[in-house]
Parts: C-alpha cells; structure tokens; sequence
C-alpha cells in the first residue's frame, strides 16, 4: 500500500514537471524559428543565417555547453548597456569585442511563436530560460522606459529602466 502510495505521489511530481517545460502547438502554428535558421558554432555562440547576426547562445552569466551553470545576470537598463563595454574591453567572448545588447526588432527575430515558456527554439538556444531579456531599444513616448522580449510567451513589451532583466548578446558577422 506505502509503495502505491509513493508511486502515485512520484507520478504526480513528474506530471508537474512536465506542465512547466516548453510548450509548442507545431500541428497549428508555422514556426517563425526553426532550426535551419541556425548555425550552431563550436565557441558557444550561434550564426542566424536568416539575419546575418551571431548570437551567444547562453544568457549572461549562464554558462556551460548546455548553459547550465550559473545564474542569469540580472541587470537595469542602465547597467545592460555598461555590462557590454566591460566585455568587450577585457576579454570580450568567444574571440570577439565587438558584443552588444540588439535591438527590439534584432531580439524579436529569435521568438519562437509555436511555442511557450519559452518562447525560443531549445534546440538552438539550449535551456533558454522563460526571462525578461533587455534589447538597446529606449521605448519613445516615456523616456524612463525601455524595450525587452517576455521570453515566456515572445512578446515584445516595455518596462521602466530600473527593472532588473537578462541580456542576450548580439554582433554583426
């Protein structure tokens, strides 16, 4: 009876489980990302071969083949765009100093609307989290505001400057 119990309880955790993994309705919806855009490099980094940019493929401060070491670097605005900088001028990433933040447009490229928590491809973007993700894009019409990307569902939305998000980093190939 204790077995049964436990093993009910076991299958009830993995069913929980799995409900917070991406979710994608390919059957309904034509992928907007899908894996032949990208070029999966051998530094950590990825070739979108529909824009031209190469992509990091972990989030700053993720790290690991699989990016599952560390913890997202959560930023303001402000401090987004001072992050880059300080990259590039010690030892930049991958062989590169030339990393910035992208643009609204250049990080909406990456949403995947097929799918949901996350919204990107994980076979390119390998356990990309559902975050927040900041682009260099000031929002007009309140100047406290800027652009970022809702990784959990790939809308392109703004917030005040002050909140802390990810970054994802971009450069032009």
């Amino acid at each position: 009876m204790i077995k049964k119990i436990l093993s009910l309880f076991y299958f009830a955790s993995l069913a929980t489980t799995v409900q917070a993994d991406q979710y994608c309705q390919t059957e309904n919806i034509p992928a907007t990302a899908p894996s032949t855009h990208y070029q999966p490099l051998k530094d950590g980094t990825i070739y979108d071969n529909n824009t031209g940019l190469m992509w990091r493929v972990c989030l700053e401060g993720l790290s690991g083949k699989s990016c599952d070491q560390g913890e997202p670097l959560l930023l303001s605005w402000a401090n987004a765009l001072l992050h880059v900088p300080v990259l590039n001028s010690d030892n930049g990433f991958a062989g590169y100093k030339d990393w910035r933040l992208p643009n609204i447009r250049e990080l909406s490229t990456l949403v995947e609307l097929q799918c949901a928590n996350p919204a990107i491809n994980l076979n390119a973007f390998v356990n990309a989290p559902s975050e927040h993700v900041w682009s260099s894009s000031p929002y007009h019409f309140y100047t406290h505001y800027s652009w970022y990307v809702d990784f959990e569902n790939g809308a392109a939305t703004y917030d005040e400057r002050i909140s802390k998000k990810s970054i994802r980093l971009v450069r032009d190939k």
